[in-house]
């Protein structure tokens, strides 16, 4: 199975999931912060509106958000929700 690549369906319950990957991520001071953010970046697109809401919340209401590198990882994701949510006409 080496070098399978296996296609997920993006749902509602992993989009849920991705919600939950972000809280735990959130804040922590690991690789996971970075891997989280990497995952999600792809998916922005597809995601749904109600769900980019709340990541984009969650950010916002983050006590911390570890060290300065994940901050960065955290700037980008931020942006990137900001921005899709942005066009979407949810932000003005």
């Amino acid at each position: 199975m080496a070098g399978k690549v296996r296609k997920v369906e993006l749902d509602d319950d992993l989009q849920h999931m991705l919600i939950s990957a972000v809280r735990y991520a959130m804040g922590r001071r690991t690789y996971i912060v970075s891997w989280t953010v990497s995952y999600i970046l792809p998916l922005i697109l597809d995601m749904d509106t109600k769900v980019l809401a709340i990541m984009k919340r969650d950010y916002e209401e983050a006590p911390s958000l570890g060290d300065a590198c994940d901050a960065q990882d955290w700037g980008r994701f931020y942006d990137a929700v900001f921005k899709e949510l942005e066009k979407r006409g949810e932000i003005r």
